[in-house]
Parts: structure tokens; sequence; C-alpha cells
């Protein structure tokens, strides 16, 4: 709100807002961003509902409050969840050699389709036993299992323990392969909320051209990623349901936080061990008036594994994974 404080107490600035329909209207102090400038941030309200919200002012001449115009109205996001949040689903449907994290003969459509992501086609494909996520029913917060991601050394190549959303494309040689990032997503959450265990290692394991944080004998860094953005498929090289191609033998390909097409962000890094851990990560948002079209969620036990970089002793559990609205 902008407020004339020649005419208004600026020690006594509301906000009153209410459901529409009903008759309360609940206060709420507004902030004082600067001379004449006032806000709020109204949180606990339902998701899809609408609000109706109004300035209340008080008179410095008369010392009565003053109701400025009409109420406005305003729509709450759907609060749509993480598919699969708590990696209690999963199948052999990709391969027999490991579990993908949905089923096509689920009860709930949201778990029939693969909407995570990970490296194992990669890995396993010497073996069965370089799986590098993998549900973990020995070690979980919630439900009956948590998701496991363990970095290794893979006869030539270190895989990073990664999940995201999204797909894995194909090898490239020995050298690497493509990876695409992003599935439809249209709602704007506040924060990721989810469970963390870290065990990592030194790093043993680097490429030629890694960040000085990823050479030989530092500790190896776990990292979780989120970001909302409108990537165009036809731009960055993937496809409508995962726009987003990386190809890990091009750096230029690397994915961009600070991309044009990037709406918001948050990440989270630890370099140590972790017991379990509630973790929130906050979306910082370069715009509220754009909406987005896909999200981005990466989690790697071997921050720099785009590098090949990192130690094989990392390993990451993740579990009970929640968007706040």
């Amino acid at each position: 709100a902008d407020v004339d404080e020649a005419q208004y107490d600026k020690d006594k600035v509301r906000f009153e807002v209410r459901e529409k329909g009903t008759q309360d209207w609940t206060p709420v102090t507004a902030v004082r961003d600067s001379e004449g400038t006032f806000s709020a941030e109204i949180k606990g309200l339902a998701p899809s509902t609408v609000y109706e919200y109004r300035l209340v002012l008080t008179s410095l001449e008369s010392g009565e409050e003053e109701i400025l115009a009409a109420p406005s109205d305003v729509t709450t996001e759907n609060a749509v969840p993480v598919p699969n949040g708590g990696f209690e689903t999963t199948s052999n449907d990709e391969s027999n050699k490991y579990k993908s994290f949905y089923d096509p003969s689920s009860s709930d459509p949201t778990l029939q389709k693969q909407w995570w992501g990970n490296g194992n086609k990669g890995a396993t494909l010497v073996g069965s036993g370089s799986v590098i996520c993998y549900p973990d029913a020995s070690d979980y917060k919630e439900g009956t299992q948590s998701v496991c991601l363990q970095s290794r050394w893979v006869v030539v190549k270190f895989a990073a323990g990664n999940l995201f959303s999204g797909h894995f494309g194909d090898l490239i040689g020995t050298t690497g392969g493509t990876v695409y990032f992003g599935r439809p997503f249209t709602a704007r959450p506040t924060a990721l909320r989810l469970w963390v265990k870290y065990s990592g290692g030194v790093i043993n394991r680097e490429s030629g051209n890694v960040p000085s944080d990823g050479k030989k004998g530092n500790y190896d860094k776990a990292s979780i990623r989120i970001a909302l953005g409108t990537w165009d498929f036809r731009k960055y090289g993937g496809t409508e349901s995962c726009p987003v191609e990386v190809n890990t033998t091009d750096k230029s390909s690397f994915f961009d936080p600070a991309g044009q097409d990037v709406i918001a962000y948050g990440r989270f890094v630890t370099d140590h061990d972790m017991e379990w851990t509630k973790v929130e990560i906050p979306l910082e948002y370069v715009s509220t008036s754009r909406r987005p079209t896909h999200i981005i969620v990466s989690c790697a036990a071997s921050m720099l594994g785009d590098y090949f970089t990192g130690s094989p002793d990392s390993i990451l559990w993740i579990d009970d994974m929640r968007l706040e609205y």
C-alpha cells in the first residue's frame, strides 16, 4: 500500500483478510518498508481459495479508522505435491537391474509414469552391482523406505548418486552422457521441504576442468536444487515433457540458475555428514508475475558429479519430500 503519512498514522496501518463469502475479517499488521510504502505477508491460507483483502488506516486529524475502497480478491495457488515424494512406489518397469520410482499398475495416475529419473541406466551397463539410486527399506524417516543415492567408481568413470525430475538419455562413449531435466508444472510453491541424511568422503576422483572446491583432498558435498522456469524444449534441446538437455561432456549445456528463463531457484549444500535432518529450501523468485511451465528438482550425493568428480564413499538419503505453499 502507498500511504500518505501526512494524512494517516504510520504506526496504525493494517490489512484485513477473509475467505470470500465469510463474515469475519482477520487483521494483519503492515510493515513499513520505506516512507509511504507498507506491505504484509499473510500465511496459513487454504489452497485454491478466493480471499478478500482491504486496507485500514487511521486518520491523523480525526483519530478514526478509515477503510480504503472496496475489498480486492486474490485466489491462492493450487498446492500441487511432488509425485511420489515419499519414494514408496517402485517397480522394475524400466529394468530388471534396478527399481524405478513409478509403477504402471498403480491405482494413482500420478504414479503410473516416470517422473523421477536417475543415472542407473548408464551405471548398470556393467551390471546391477553399480546401481547409484535405489530404495532403502533399512533407513528412512516416514513410510517404509527412503531413496538412497550412492556415488560409485564404475569401471572407467566416476558416477555420482543422483535423482532428478526428468530422465536419463544416452551414454556418449565412455566420456559422458545426456540427461533431460524438468517436468510440466505451473504452481508456485514457496519452498521445498524434505528429510536428509548424508555420509560423505574425501574426493579422490576429479576431472581436469573441475572447479577449485572439487580438487582431490577436499571433502565431497551433497546438493539438492529446485528451480521453476519457462524452459522451451526447442531452445534447450529437450522434449516438451523434459525440456532441458544437459550433455555432461559439454560444460556450456550445464544448468544455469541465473538463466533468463528461471523464475525461482533454491539450493541446499552440505559438506559434512548429517544424521536425519529436516531441511527447508526456500525458493527465491526473480518474478512473481510470471508463471512457470516446468519444475526441476535435482539431488546428488556428489555435487560436482557433472564433472565426474567426487568420492565413491558419498551416500545421500532423502525422504518425505514436500512442496510448501
